[in-house]
């Protein structure tokens, strides 16, 4: 059913309304009419909407038909106007068409109105339309730019004969000229890159003379000196009259450039690193069984340009006879089950070179859940297997030198507080099984020996762990058994880049046969002290009538100096002068006797050692004193040659001592029954930064077979030597980290030579 034609009536006569009505219907057209008379009516109506069509008087008693008109063009202006009048001048209807009426009727000849009326029905409809169209047109024009904006693509028209060209706004955007500037031929070629114009040239004067489809690439060089590059195809068409015309598009593909060279990049760059990574990449088609793989696969496999490396079957045929079959089935489980694999196997290349490769496979499956692909990658891990089998060995080799010197690893957690690691002969050292895990720190302090363990937790880093330094400790452990084990530890603070403290890595040295043997190495230099000191007292008894004559001397000239004093006292005029230089002579002759005496003490002390910086020249003059009574008692003479400014040495004073009067007796023995005395020659120098002491005699020498059997204990060549001598001076020269030895040959006399090192001398 039709709806019918909704009117509005501005009349201010009802019976004008209905005639108009009525006149309407039997013309067929279906309506209803709303009349008013007011303009409050008519603002409401208006303001109601859905108006087809204005019929207006032109006089109404409140106001007129002028004004309806204007207030109806701004608020309805599509709806068709016809004023229905019978007062309407000519001048006043052509007033009323300029404003934007659409017709005007005399009342006096409403035949008229019918016809009017479809009229201007029609022409609104056509009006409607048209603006629909193009309201449409204008949607479409703006979804094309916008479309043309976001794919950067503009269109364009050219005719080659008028030279004329059309752009779209994104063509202007794209060659970045103002929509004021005319696009001409000249000013594309403004915007071309120097090393593409000739061509672009070329390609647009063959276009237009050849007039074909053309296609190309070129790059933009825009006023900032940004470059763009742009990808142009037209397509040649003629009109009726047969001109040609080029209509394209022109795309910005400067984006697509960038991404193509990044995506080029991102492949070198990711066959460099399979190259550097040993790591190729493989696809493998299950349908067709065909295989795609990387360069770097080519090169793992040592693939020839000959061969056929598309399916299976050849990469198959490298694997190691002994991986071959367990491999194969995997692959061939993963395919029915559709699942990951990850695989580790050798290939045997044609030259007999083998590999060992690390494959994982990833299955690509459809919408629909079936298998359509594998897709994984292939590395090399030869070298990783070949060092890793050396680390193997060498945590081998490790383990065997730790259990061979007897010295564990560790490593203890500061975070945690606890221990992270412990090697095998850290366990067997400290009686833990290693099935058993590391031990906690409790449990590895109930090893330690009890009257240690305090000592112990304060010396080492679990009591201030965030201090990081480093600790040496030696202390006792008791075995399960009982046994008593001792033990050196020592750690070492690790720190991150940051400086923060992270742990602490150290050994544990099973040091119990070093603390036997310094133990038997201390009982054994007693022992030898003990022996030293019985040889010294030894040697001093046969030195009594030799040493008592020595001392009597300067007691004889004091009691010979103390009388003359007294004489000088004692005259009626006493001389105090004379009588004082009696008395200092007395006191040095006292004095003198005093120092062989306590010269004569030392040597029968069993003091512990004491090293000190001695002067040996003045050490030399001391044993002189000792010693010239026995040579003089022998008619022996005894020289010096003492280097001046000799550096002090550190040493044991009565060690010293007991070495010079052993060599000093030796040669004096050596020359007691030479006819005409003999001489003992005490020479010290420098040689070479260190000391180099000679005690030579004029004696009958010794026989050459002798010369390596004399620092034997117990051997001698004298009737009544214990053979001591000679061995203990060379234990005491070497203890202070010297050499003694001798150069004498048989009839010629001997020397005995040593030398004390430059790290024990020091100039003071």
């Amino acid at each position: 059913m039709r709806k019918p034609l909704q009117i509005l009536s501005i009349e201010d006569d009802p019976k004008d309304t209905k005639l108009i009505q009525d006149l309407l219907e039997t013309e067929g057209v279906v309506c209803e009419v709303t009349r008013v008379d007011t303009e409050v009516a008519l603002l409401a109506s208006v303001e109601q909407g859905g108006i087809d069509l204005i019929l207006a008087d032109y006089t109404l008693p409140s106001f007129d038909g002028i004004s309806a008109l204007k207030f109806a063009m701004k608020a309805c202006p599509d709806v068709p106007f016809i004023f229905v009048s019978g007062t309407l001048g000519e001048e006043v209807a052509i007033e009323a068409l300029k404003i934007g009426a659409t017709d005007y009727v005399l009342k006096t000849r409403l035949s008229r109105l019918v016809p009017s009326v479809l009229r201007a029905l029609r022409e609104a409809t056509q009006k409607a339309e048209r603006k629909r169209a193009e309201e449409l047109l204008r949607e479409s024009e703006a979804y094309l730019a916008e479309a043309q904006r976001l794919s950067h693509t503009g269109s364009f028209g050219w005719r080659p004969s008028t030279g004329k060209i059309l752009w779209s706004e994104e063509t202007y955007r794209i060659f970045q000229y103002d929509r004021a500037t005319k696009p001409t031929v000249e000013a594309i070629l403004q915007r071309i890159h120097p090393e593409d114009a000739t061509l672009v040239k070329e390609t647009v004067e063959r276009a237009s003379q050849d007039g074909k489809d053309f296609e190309h690439e070129y790059r933009l060089v825009l006023p900032d000196g940004a470059v763009k590059h742009v990808h142009v195809v037209a397509h040649a068409e003629r009109d009726e009259s047969g001109e040609l015309e080029f209509v394209g598009a022109v795309m910005d593909t400067t984006e697509s450039k960038r991404l193509e060279k990044k995506m080029r990049r991102s492949e070198e760059s990711l066959l460099e690193a399979q190259k550097l990574s040993h790591t190729g990449s493989w696809r493998h088609d299950v349908a067709s069984g065909a295989v795609i793989v990387s360069p770097e696969i080519y090169r793992i496999h040592d693939i020839k340009p000959d061969d056929d490396a598309s399916n299976t079957e050849f990469f198959f045929s490298r694997f190691h006879p002994g991986d071959r079959k367990r491999v194969v089935d995997l692959i061939e489980r993963a395919e029915i089950e559709k699942t990951e694999f990850q695989v580790n196997y050798r290939i045997v290349l044609p030259d007999g070179t083998i590999k060992h490769l690390h494959t994982i496979g990833h299955p690509i499956l459809n919408e629909s859940g079936d298998l359509v692909e594998f897709v994984g990658t292939a590395m090399e891990v030869t070298a990783a297997k070949q060092a890793e089998e050396a680390l193997r060995r060498s945590e081998g080799y490790l383990a065997d030198a730790q259990r061979l010197i007897r010295t564990g690893s560790w490593a203890w957690n500061v975070a945690t507080r606890q221990s992270v690691y412990w090697s095998q002969e850290n366990h067997r050292l400290f009686g833990f099984d290693p099935e058993g895990g590391i031990p906690s720190d409790e449990a590895f302090y109930q090893r330690i020996h009890p009257e240690d363990r305090d000592r112990v937790r304060r010396e080492v880093f679990l009591e201030r762990p965030d201090e990081g330094s480093h600790f040496d400790v030696d202390f006792r452990i008791v075995l399960p058994g009982g046994a008593i084990k001792y033990v050196r530890s020592t750690g070492h603070p690790v720190r991150n880049i940051s400086g923060e403290l992270l742990e602490y890595v150290g050994t544990s040295i099973d040091v119990t046969e070093r603390k036997r043997a310094d133990e038997e190495r201390e009982r054994l230099r007693q022992v030898q002290a003990d022996l030293a000191h019985l040889s010294r007292v030894t040697t001093m008894g046969e030195l009594t009538a030799s040493l008592a004559h020595e001392i009597r001397q300067p007691i004889a000239a004091a009691v010979t100096n103390a009388n003359t004093c007294s004489r000088w006292l004692g005259r009626d005029y006493p001389d105090v002068e004379e009588a004082r230089e009696a008395a200092s002579r007395m006191v040095k002759d006292v004095t003198r006797a005093a120092d062989i005496i306590s010269s004569i003490s030392s040597l029968f002390k069993k003091d512990a050692l004491q090293r000190e910086f001695l002067d040996v020249n003045e050490l030399i003059r001391e044993m002189i004193v000792l010693l010239r009574s026995e040579a003089n008692r022998y008619s022996l003479s005894i020289r010096t040659e003492l280097a001046e400014d000799l550096p002090k040495v550190m040493a044991d004073r009565v060690q010293l001592q007991q070495v010079f009067m052993n060599l000093m007796l030796n040669g004096i023995d050596a020359m007691k029954e030479t006819t005409g005395g003999g001489e003992l020659t005490i020479k010290s120098e420098s040689d070479d930064g260190q000391l180099l002491i000679s005690v030579s005699d004029t004696g009958v020498g010794l026989p050459p077979d002798q010369a390596d059997q004399i620092f034997r204990a117990f051997f001698t060549t004298k009737d009544n030597g214990t053979g001591m001598g000679l061995p203990i001076s060379r234990s005491i020269i070497e203890s202070h980290g010297g050499r003694l030895w001798t150069t004498g040959t048989s009839g010629q006399g001997a020397t005995f030579q040593f030398t004390l090192p430059a790290p024990v001398a020091a100039y003071i």
